[in-house]
């Protein structure tokens, strides 16, 4: 079957790619600084020991971990699942993060977008476990 106005049909399909890639780029300018500031966990002390799972999306990075805690103290963190894209660099920020004992760690350069999503992971794992 032939379209009567083959340069219409262009037309639409031109202005459509147009406004869904302007779209997808609005989607994809992330607000480092806000993201950062939101992944807040609870104190280790307030931590009771065992293992919590936490998870995180920060679109298109979906994370899972499982986190020990023993006597106030991070003993491992397990990385269950990291849907990164290019990402697969941050989930150096684990190491870090098993270091200072703390999710305030700083970011993998080159890979922010997955480091954040495994921090807010971490941080939803340890207020899973987290006394109240």
């Amino acid at each position: 079957m032939k379209t009567k106005h083959p340069a219409r049909t262009l037309i639409i399909v031109f202005v459509t790619a147009i406004i869904l890639l302007t779209a997808l780029s609005r989607l994809a300018k992330v607000d480092y600084a806000g993201l950062e500031a939101s992944i807040d966990a609870p104190a280790l002390s307030a931590v009771a020991d065992g293992r919590w799972e936490g998870r995180a999306f920060i679109l298109p990075v979906s994370v899972r971990v499982s986190v020990a805690v023993e006597g106030g103290r991070i003993q491992s963190i397990d990385l269950l699942k990291h849907f990164n894209g290019q990402g697969k660099p941050g989930e150096a920020v684990i190491g870090r993060v098993l270091a200072a004992q703390s999710v305030d760690v700083d970011a993998v350069a080159g890979a922010t977008h997955s480091s954040l999503a495994i921090l807010k992971a971490i941080a939803d794992a340890l207020e899973q476990g987290a006394t109240r």
